[in-house]
Order: structure tokens, then sequence, then C-alpha cells
């Protein structure tokens, strides 16, 4: 019996991810086949290239991926990478704060923005989507006023040298999306609170049945999606060495295509880090290789749009369109598929537990 065999019950093999083997797939096909219309496209120096414009929808992408797993949304990241890019630049420039500090003062910033975003979720009970569409607007608003919608040039080199130089060759920012990368997928996939982001996604009922603090996850969750968007706002700044109010604003929908491209589940329960790392490369790849080949910018939104579509149908169809399934009822109340109803003492339901406590699975879980 080999190691492989030994390492698992029964000596069966781990099951192949097709979805995850079929993104992988689909990113060597588009990077050929752009690489055979326009040989340029493979260079090394292109291709570094082609990381460093996807590490904004990479940052951004990650921290969706969390919010997603859960069953909600953010529609607020693009505007918390405006406000906290303007107001970190406002700061260095203006108030002769030093970088780093600066850089420390955006991520607690952006921290904090989203966990506002969990608040009016939780505990106002607004659905995601409705709550971080108001939020969207009040941050993009903020981002206007704190500088009159001046743009803010001048950024002092050292924070430029810290988000936009090199390291042996090697982009920072690509080593600092690699880094994030791994703790985000340690954090999602090796831990308690993320068991507890995926179990809630999975069925939130079933979780706080189980004992999970679903109001303190989805806090938890809203504020990392809030702490990357601002790391990436910051990048944009670095990258431009300035500041403008709205220029977190297009990577809202980019980013949320890199989670959706890479797997997350915009039904809750599912996604993956490695996922959206792909998906923020395809595309990186299809922007830079679209501009090769001379095709207009305005088409790229048309490309985008459509690997989303292509991708999500993939996804559904793999599946046997669970999305279907459920609108007929056939899982459990919000259950992710094949989940396993909630366990309940002898002669307890589940209305007795959530009595016990005065509060309701849906509405009253405690932070």
């Amino acid at each position: 019996m080999n190691k492989d065999s030994a390492a698992r019950p029964n000596g069966r093999r781990r099951p192949v991810n097709i979805q995850a083997l079929g993104i992988v797939i689909a990113a060597v096909v588009i990077f050929l086949g752009l690489g055979l219309l326009n040989p340029n496209f493979l260079n090394i120096n292109n291709l570094r290239d082609v990381a460093v414009s996807a590490c904004v929808n990479a940052l951004i992408g990650i921290g969706l991926t969390f919010v997603i797993v859960t069953g909600g949304i953010d529609l607020s990241v693009g505007s918390i990478a405006s406000f906290v890019g303007i107001v970190s630049a406002d700061l260095m420039v203006n108030a002769g704060v030093s970088p780093v500090a600066a850089l420390l003062v955006g991520l607690v910033l952006g921290f904090a923005a989203g966990v506002v975003n969990g608040l009016l979720i939780t505990l106002l009970k607004l659905p995601p989507f409705i709550a971080t569409l108001g939020t969207m607007s009040i941050y993009q608003g903020l981002a206007y006023v704190t500088t009159n919608g001046t743009p803010v040039y001048n950024v002092p080199s050292s924070f430029v040298f810290m988000l936009n130089s090199y390291i042996g060759g090697i982009p920072i920012v690509v080593v600092v999306v690699i880094v994030v990368a791994i703790l985000a997928w340690l954090l999602l996939r090796r831990t308690v609170f993320g068991q507890n982001v995926i179990a809630t996604g999975g069925s939130e009922e079933t979780a706080w049945l189980s004992g999970i603090r679903v109001n303190r996850v989805k806090l938890l969750v809203y504020g990392i999606s809030g702490l990357l968007a601002a790391l990436a706002g910051m990048v944009v700044v670095a990258r431009i060495s300035a500041a403008q109010s709205e220029a977190g604003s297009p990577y809202l929908l980019t980013a949320i295509a890199a989670a959706v491209i890479g797997g997350a589940n915009l039904m809750g329960g599912e996604g993956r880090i490695g996922g959206t790392l792909i998906g923020a490369l395809i595309l990186g790849g299809l922007t830079n290789g679209l501009v090769l080949l001379n095709v207009p910018s305005f088409y790229e939104q048309i490309v985008t749009g459509a690997v989303v579509v292509v991708a999500v149908a993939v996804d559904q169809m793999s599946k046997g369109w669970p999305m279907l399934r459920r609108g007929k009822g056939d899982t459990d109340k919000g259950a992710a598929p094949g989940a396993p109803a909630a366990a309940e003492a002898p002669g307890t339901s589940a209305d007795q537990a959530s009595g016990s406590s005065g509060t309701s699975p849906r509405t009253g879980a405690s932070l």
C-alpha cells in the first residue's frame, strides 16, 4: 500500500475536482489562443504585465469570495477602494503622514467600512444587495467629499516603492497577492472560522442551530472584504502615483467576475481562493490580449460578460442545474444541495430550540 492510498479511507484516492480542473484548462486554452493570435502575448515581460494588471481584481476578488461563500454580496468594494485610496493619498500629501502610517490607516478604514456593511446586514436585517448598494453610494460620495472631487498628485515615492516596485524582477504587488492568497486559503480551508463561513453559506439556519455565531461570521467576512478592497485601492494609487475619487469603481464588476469564474457559487456555500486568482488572470489576459489585437476597448465589457455567463452556465450544468431544483423545493430551505437537515434533540423542534433563547435562527442570531 502506497502512502497516497494509506492517507485516505479504504485506500481510495481523492476525487478530481472537475470544475477546478476545467478553470485551469480554460485559462491555458485562452492564453495559448491569444499567444497564437499575437506571439507577443506570451512574452515574459507581457505575461508579467498581465499578472500585475490582474492583482487589483485578485485582491478584491479574494475578499468577495469570503462574502459570496456565505451567500452574500458586496457591491461597495469599488467605492471602498476609491475612498481609502483618496484618503491615504490625502494624508500623505496634505497632512504629512508617513507612507507606512497611511497604509495602516487605510487598511483599518477599509476594515471598518466592511464591518459597517456587516452591521447593516446583521443588525438591521437588510438584504446584502440593498445594504451594500446603499453604502456603495455613501463611500463613493465620501471619496468625492474628501478632496472636493480633486485628484491628489505627488504621492511620496516611498509609498509607490512599497507597492509598485520589484523584488528580483518580480513585482512586489504580485508577491503581496500571493501572500494574501495563501493566508486567505489557510483561513478558509484550515481554520474553524473557515468551516463556519462555508457552513453559513450552505445553510444559515443549520449553522445557527449547530452553535455557529452566524452574525459574527458575517461581520468578519465583510470586514475582510473591506480590508482587501482598501489594499487594492492603495495599490491603484501606487501604480499611477496619484489618487482619483473614482479610481476603484471600475473594479467592482470585474472582481465579482473573477470570483464567479473561479467557482464561487452565488447561492453560497462554495468558493475557491485559487479559482479566484485564475479568474483574475483570465480577465487580465483577455484585457491585455484585446489591446495587443487592437480590439476597441469597449468590446472588453462584452467579452467579460460573455465569459461570466459561460462560466456560470457550465458550473450549473455540471451540477445538474441546482438553482432550478432549489426553485422547485427539492432542497432544504436554502440549504446547499446534499446538505443534511439540522439535527434536533429527541422531542425538540427547531422552533423550540430558537424559542428557548428568545431569538429566531433567521432574525436573532447573537453576535
